[in-house]
């Protein structure tokens, strides 16, 4: 992997065609291509402020997008964005809620550019791979991360914390699914219950479920859709840490209301993880 400036590259990205070349040979073609890419979202700008470094992908397909409140966090987030996401806006999304705290956060670009099939994002196995890279090329010791998915990616956090448990590093202390319930016909869940990623993988792993009454999925995403996905983590061996439910938020309601973001924060970083 390869690591990079985001401001740096977009210097090069935007003034010549041999500067570009020259950042396509050091991130890879299509890495490049969909930082490009990511430009078009609509926090783009406030990222490009926070000075983040860009790893590329181990395939060369995509990058993860990387910042640090401290020097050298104790503490990290791995964050999902959701369907036909940036890593680059969920940075700037993130990035009020994380001010002075000891945190370091990796928003992984699972999304390949094109398309809304499934072929169009990276699998859970590919993310968790990723992400295995990352952390420990930046040293994170198990237990430090905190993982976030939100809409699909919250719909795939299910099987990444699988992955991590049941075969992984023992990275995730706690995952919290935004705005995204299980979906028992989807792959990845499937696998979960196949026994692809161990045998009950999700045993003992901690959660916080967040979704928002104006959801406009209810069934799915929303209040009622992410309560059934906290009974289905339950009957996995999962603890339920919390379920917030904010009805006068839609979806994203973590985040659209920075009080849930930063009471999630508290029981991640204070370690406050006890079950109600």
């Amino acid at each position: 992997m390869r690591e990079l400036s985001l401001l740096f590259l977009l210097c090069f990205i935007t003034d010549s065609t041999a500067a570009v070349q020259a950042v396509q040979t050091s991130l890879g073609n299509r890495a490049t291509a969909l930082l490009r890419q990511a430009q078009s979202g609509r926090f783009f700008p406030e990222a490009v402020k926070l000075k983040p470094d860009i790893i590329g992908t181990s395939d060369g397909q995509s990058f993860l997008v990387v910042w640090k409140a401290t020097k050298e966090p104790k503490h990290w987030i791995v964050s999902l964005h959701g369907s036909q996401g940036f890593a680059t806006d969920d940075l700037a999304i993130w990035h009020p809620h994380l001010k002075d705290r000891d945190v370091g956060l990796i928003c992984v670009q699972w999304w390949l550019g094109a398309g809304d099939a499934p072929a169009a994002y990276y699998t859970p196995a590919e993310i968790y791979h990723e992400v295995d890279l990352a952390l420990e090329k930046l040293h994170v010791e198990a237990g430090a991360v905190m993982l976030h998915g939100f809409s699909r990616g919250a719909a795939n956090s299910y099987a990444v914390a699988a992955l991590d448990a049941g075969r992984g590093r023992h990275y995730f202390s706690l995952a919290v699914a935004s705005s995204g319930g299980v979906d028992l016909d989807y792959r990845p869940t499937r696998d979960i219950l196949n026994g692809e990623f161990g045998e009950h993988a999700l045993q003992g792993t901690r959660w916080v479920t967040v979704a928002g009454g104006k959801d406009p999925q209810p069934d799915r995403d929303g209040i009622p859709g992410m309560k059934r996905t906290g009974e289905w983590l339950k009957e996995q061996g999962a603890v339920v840490v919390e379920a917030i439910e904010d009805p006068g938020e839609g979806h994203g309601a973590l985040q659209r209301n920075g009080k849930n973001a930063r009471h999630v924060l508290d029981l991640f970083l204070n370690e406050k993880n006890e079950p109600r």
